[in-house]
């Protein structure tokens, strides 16, 4: 009874129930998915950042992690056909069509276990790829206590529900890394998820799919995919972990099947013969291409490349 509660609960918030594209067609988890970034800012330096959705238009988020590889939530894949970039979408923004895609085998459509959907790209992203997290979170400081940086389309007013197609950004530190119990909305995440809570500041409808990023040795890599939260996107959210796991298990076998003819895929090592400049090619080589050296690696944060003039897509200097 008390999960048959929950579930009509979260759908009535649910990045799944309000991400469906016009004219039905979607998969509808039955937990309520998440959409907006409540309490962020406009972001121009998260190019890798990706709305996904049909040829009308998109609803859900994603992040190109190799040249043809987008990840987004599971919960968003059933009626996806296009992915399309830049900060604000519309109908004229760039995109390239969808081949195929591929949902985690272990997903559960009314837990959100395993949130994860892996998308082949027709051709090469106009964008350079984000890094994964290729190390295993656990609940000790290393993950819990850090900032994460949260980044999608959905909508900026969680009540309101408006806002959506405005790649947005806000950071915050996570309050758990599962299984664990964690009260709030889900009441406990299982091993494939992470959970936040933060007044004020959320993921919200639209947001679905859309990355968290954590810093390490400077460099912003991919740990999350939004998953799911409380309805009026103001309690808290749960994120499916893409971490040494679900890379060893899910993402890395996908990304070998999607693109086995690209030496420069993402793979966990560094072919620094991809990289001639102006931008990363091979995302494994972001930590050393953080230097003055031609190359602009959009992920080197703390500091920022140097190589990365300013522009849509890379940070300020």
């Amino acid at each position: 009874m008390k999960k048959a509660l929950l579930i009509a609960t979260l759908c009535l918030r649910g990045l799944g129930c309000a991400d469906t594209p016009p004219g039905g067609g979607g998969e509808q988890p039955l937990l309520t998915s998440r959409q907006p970034i409540v309490g962020g800012a406009v972001d121009t330096a998260h190019a890798y950042v990706v709305g996904v959705g049909n040829k009308s238009r998109a609803f859900c988020t994603g992040t190109v992690i190799s040249r043809r590889t987008v990840i987004t939530a599971g919960h968003c894949q059933g009626s996806l056909t296009r992915v399309y970039f830049g900060t604000s979408l519309g109908r004229r923004s760039e995109s390239v069509r969808i081949e195929t895609s591929r949902r985690h085998p272990d997903y559960d459509p009314s837990t959100l276990e395993n949130d994860l959907a892996l998308l082949k790209l027709e051709s090469d992203a106009p964008v350079q790829p984000a890094p994964l997290l290729r190390e295993r979170m656990e609940n000790n400081g290393w993950y819990v206590g850090p900032a994460y940086t949260f980044v999608g389309y959905g909508v900026s007013d969680g009540v309101a529900g408006t806002g959506f197609g405005t790649r947005r950004v806000v950071t915050f530190p996570i309050l758990a890394v599962g299984p664990a119990a964690v009260g709030g909305t889900p009441g406990s995440i299982d091993a494939t998820q992470f959970y936040y809570q933060v007044p004020s500041m959320n993921t919200c409808s639209g947001d679905s799919g859309g990355p968290a990023f954590l810093v390490r040795w400077g460099v912003e890599r991919h740990a999350g995919v939004t998953s799911f939260g409380d309805d009026p996107c103001t309690l808290d959210g749960v994120q499916a972990r893409t971490d040494e796991r679900q890379i060893a298990e899910f993402i890395q076998p996908t990304i070998d099947e999607f693109e086995a003819d690209n030496p420069c895929r993402a793979d966990g090592l560094c072919n620094l013969s991809c990289d001639v400049g102006p931008d990363l090619v091979d995302p494994d080589c972001a930590e050393r291409r953080c230097g003055a050296d031609g190359v602009c690696a959009l992920a080197c944060v703390a500091p920022a490349d140097p190589d990365c003039a300013p522009r849509d897509g890379a940070p300020e200097p």
